[in-house]
């Protein structure tokens, strides 16, 4: 981070709390870009929100949204804050959206794993959190499309027992994420953020705890150019 932000970033903790720099540390201590979840073309806005808190109640940080058909929406009744504390990434206005997030997403050395309800994908219990992975979940009523299980690195599926065939999206992301963390976070895979990505989430989340951030930031900069 550079010299100014980190000004900016000593300034805000002026303003901020003693309870609420030891709550900021300890949740930038669990937050991880290991694994990430990408859900394409997802329609129902209280399906994407339930998504939205489950990524940031495990510690993801990111979130990738690829809009095809459908805008992506968010319920502020179901999100309950929660889209302020993580990074939505979206790919809209493209010919192929789902490509542009791929080719992102392997930039980043991600595997790419999309969920599939066929008994031929690798359970979610066996998947090696070792490589740094990308979870693609689709609709409910169609699933992922084409394009996203022919070009993903595998596919994925829960075990089911019953007669349903699937989970909906929302619990399907919990369950996955929720078994995917354990694992991680009890290994001895390098997960956690570097200390640069670390201090700029800081900064972050200081603009949003800080009364007036805004016009605090422009009166502090300010004061930096008359210096």
């Amino acid at each position: 981070m550079d010299r100014t932000s980190v000004r900016l970033l000593n300034f805000f903790a002026e303003y901020v709390t003693d309870h609420k720099k030891v709550l900021v540390e300890k949740v930038l201590s669990q937050r991880t870009r290991h694994l990430t979840l990408v859900l394409e073309d997802i329609y129902q806005p209280q399906n994407a929100s339930a998504v939205v808190r489950t990524c940031e109640g495990f510690g993801l940080q990111d979130l990738h949204v690829i809009e095809g058909r459908h805008h992506y929406e968010l319920n502020p009744r179901v999100v309950h804050g929660a889209s302020k504390w993580i990074d939505i990434i979206k790919y809209s206005g493209r010919p192929n959206n789902t490509a542009t997030c791929y080719n992102h997403l392997r930039e980043k050395d991600y595997t790419i794993l999309a969920t599939s309800p066929e008994s031929n994908g690798l359970s979610i219990y066996d998947v090696d959190v070792k490589d740094k992975i990308a979870l693609v979940f689709g609709t409910e009523k169609y699933g992922i499309t084409d394009y996203a299980k022919q070009h993903a690195d595998g596919l994925v599926t829960i075990p089911m027992y019953g007669f349903t065939e699937s989970y909906n999206i929302s619990v399907s992301a919990a369950i996955c994420t929720s078994i995917l963390a354990q694992k991680l976070f009890t290994s001895d895979v390098k997960w956690e953020l570097s200390n640069d990505e670390k201090l700029k989430l800081k900064l972050e989340w200081y603009r949003k705890v800080v009364h007036r951030s805004e016009i605090l930031e422009k009166e502090f900069l300010k004061s930096l150019d008359e210096d």
